[in-house]
């Protein structure tokens, strides 16, 4: 992945949601945190600056992404979301905080489970939306929560990428309680995916107060 990434200007979509994450132990779900991906067999596995595999964050459905954030995918397929990240060591926060990593962001049709990280998030949990609750679209708000669409809650300054759409933004501690096994991988921070659809590609930022 090109790690040249220009600013400028990038649309979002106000259909924002927060999310709550529940427990599940289905690898074949389309819209969750953890478990196995389903990067078909033709994708190489994602590796990091130093050649070392990522792990496998998340996986969105087609629909999840039409409804949330305005992106179009071919039905059926997922996005797949890739992070680096080596366990207690806080060295890629770090690279995607200073923008040397960018992880790894593609839509694909699903094939069968595949994991090829040695520390995989093993405590599966389905991503659903919490519509009871009105999302702050303040971009500086001091409330930072979970939630996929509209317009991401910036910890620092505001960084606009060309041609690509925000996705989704993920607490790093929220993200530590539900999945305490994996809690220093965003170190407190806030982790913010973008995507682009025209070249199928993405990129992931981290941010700290």
């Amino acid at each position: 992945m090109d790690n040249a990434i220009h600013k400028a200007n990038v649309s979002f979509n106000q259909m924002a949601s927060y999310t709550t994450y529940e427990k599940s132990t289905d690898d074949r779900d389309h819209d969750r945190i953890g478990g196995s991906s389903l990067l078909p067999p033709a994708i190489n596995w994602p590796t990091d600056r130093h050649g070392r595999k990522m792990l496998f964050l998340a996986s969105l459905s087609s629909d999840l992404l039409k409804s949330q954030c305005n992106i179009i995918v071919p039905e059926g397929q997922i996005l797949s979301i890739f992070c680096p990240y080596k366990e207690d060591d806080i060295e890629c926060a770090i690279d995607m905080a200073r923008g040397r990593e960018n992880g790894y962001v593609v839509a694909h049709f699903p094939t069968e489970p595949r994991q090829e990280f040695e520390s995989p998030i093993s405590s599966i949990k389905k991503l659903e939306l919490n519509l009871n609750v009105e999302t702050d679209e303040d971009e500086f708000s001091e409330d930072i929560d979970d939630k996929i669409g509209g317009r991401p809650n910036w910890l620092q300054d505001r960084f606009n990428y060309t041609g690509y759409e925000f996705v989704l933004q993920i607490s790093g501690l929220y993200f530590g309680k539900v999945i305490p096994h994996h809690k220093n991988i965003f170190m407190g921070g806030v982790l913010y995916v973008f995507y682009n659809p025209s070249n199928n590609t993405g990129l992931l930022t981290l941010q700290y107060s």
